[in-house]
């Protein structure tokens, strides 16, 4: 009787530990390797939303300025209308008038691709929970602030605007045009400033009545509302400042977004009959 031969259970344990670890040494570099692209890409990221939100942090303190001049010159209107300035000329109201004719939109010099992060789903790209709830509260503020530019804008074509169109020499006014406000070497406008050397309508009785220095407050107020609520839940330049914290700690590798193992004033431009910063 012939034996049957022992099967090699050594060698052949041997060869499918081998399969088996080759496998997962596999998965291992696999993943390994999408691991470090995903970092790869989050940096890419991370590094042009620092860029970008940088760039619109400075656009927005241009902006500011802009902004509190057109304030400045409606609170001065104020002043004069209640005879707190006897001593101002027709020309210097005209020039102030003239300042109140500009209206704010918000900045959005930087923001492509804060945008694109929401919309595209590009935020799934930030391992950061902090950093993604971070751009989230930046995004509402932002809206927000938004929302009450529109207002603005609105209230300035559709009240402001005819008002002084009935009430008032629009192109004096416009001639009185010395350049984009808190801005004066822009002379973006110069709509009538070479006709127009003096004031031939005072608007003395316009800016001492009621209903002018009604609609002035309520145009100051909505400016006041698209500068930002500082200290507050939605105060942008806060949010802002907070997420550039922490995509910069997040670059630096202070905070890294993604572990590798398992366990980011311009000047004004026409809009039908107002003007407006962007």
């Amino acid at each position: 009787m012939t034996d049957t031969p022992k099967p090699p259970w050594k060698r052949l344990s041997l060869e499918a530990a081998a399969i088996v670890g080759s496998i997962l040494l596999a998965f291992w570099i696999d993943a390994g390797w999408d691991q470090r692209e995903d970092a790869a890409r989050e940096r890419i990221v991370l590094e042009t939303l620092l860029s970008d939100m940088q760039e619109f942090q400075t656009a927005r303190e241009v902006r500011d300025g802009y902004l509190d001049a057109i304030v400045e010159s409606g609170r001065s209107l104020l002043d004069i209308g209640r005879g707190l300035k006897p001593d101002a000329t027709d020309r210097e109201i005209d020039y102030l008038l003239n300042d109140t004719t500009y209206t704010a939109n918000v900045v959005s010099k930087g923001l492509p691709i804060p945008g694109l992060l929401f919309e595209g789903g590009g935020l799934v790209t930030i391992g950061s929970d902090e950093l993604r709830a971070c751009l989230a509260d930046f995004r509402f503020s932002l809206n927000i602030e938004m929302s009450y530019s529109s207002r603005e804008i609105e209230f300035v074509d559709n009240v402001f605007y005819p008002f002084l169109d009935a009430n008032s020499s629009l192109a004096q006014i416009w001639g009185a045009d010395d350049g984009q406000p808190g801005n004066p070497s822009s002379t973006e406008f110069p709509l009538g400033r070479e006709s127009i050397r003096h004031s031939e309508v005072s608007h003395r009785d316009l800016i001492e009545s009621r209903q002018f220095q009604n609609l002035l407050i309520r145009k100051i107020l909505y400016l006041e509302n698209v500068k930002g609520w500082e200290v507050s839940a939605y105060d942008v330049d806060a949010r802002l400042s907070e997420c550039i914290g922490l995509i910069t700690s997040a670059i630096d590798g202070e905070q890294p977004c993604t572990q590798l193992t398992s366990s980011a004033g311009s000047r004004p431009s026409k809009r039908n009959s107002s003007r407006q910063s962007t």
